[in-house]
């Protein structure tokens, strides 16, 4: 009976999740482990990179707007004089032009309760998606077939258009895209362990 009750009790304890069974971490930090390591070299001829310490692989980055990392960015539309003062006037070209006039439109439309205004726009943005082939177009098509908002939810033509504005370059599609793949593989994660 006693072999009995001590296999039983094995096997309960081998069915706990590890987790269950982890006590808490607690990190001690001193001052010392705060203090940025200060940079032996002294001279201005070395090379950068050879004077970084250990853990900055990177170095100091280029920090660049978002709308320069990203062209289909709405910073423009949102933060017009924050974009014109860091940039040095650069011209759009006319596609990129016709698409912010069209999602401004759209905005402007949704905030103002213009459902007439939004179907302009928004046929103005399938246009620029599917003749002229604009990535960011084709992204906001994306987001709109996703959230079921102006065309009928249809989460297969939201994933294609994701896909193609993706190819094209759109970072917000990428990572749509992304978010998707993930959705996938934690649900059937979740099934598997249930």
């Amino acid at each position: 009976m006693q072999k009995y009750n001590l296999t039983l009790s094995l096997l309960i304890f081998s069915l706990l999740p590890p987790s269950l069974l982890a006590g808490p971490v607690v990190l001690i930090l001193s001052q010392d482990d705060l203090k940025d390591i200060p940079s032996s070299a002294t001279t201005t001829d070395a090379d950068p990179a050879e004077s970084l310490p250990e853990w900055d692989e990177f170095g100091d980055s280029d920090s660049k707007p978002e709308h320069e990392l990203e062209p289909g960015s709405w910073s423009p539309i949102f933060e017009p004089d924050a974009v014109n003062s860091s940039t040095s006037e650069s011209k759009l070209d006319t596609e990129m032009e016709q698409y912010y006039s069209a999602v401004e439109k759209m905005l402007s439309a949704v905030s103002d309760g213009e459902v007439g205004v939004m179907e302009e726009s928004v046929a103005e943005i399938e246009e620029l998606a599917s003749v002229k082939g604009n990535s960011h177009a084709q992204s906001v098509l994306g987001f709109l077939y996703g959230l079921g908002q102006i065309k009928e939810r249809n989460k297969a033509k939201a994933f294609l258009y994701h896909n193609f504005a993706a190819k094209g370059g759109n970072l917000q599609s990428k990572l749509a895209i992304a978010y998707t793949y993930y959705r996938q593989h934690v649900s059937c994660f979740d099934i598997f362990f249930i």
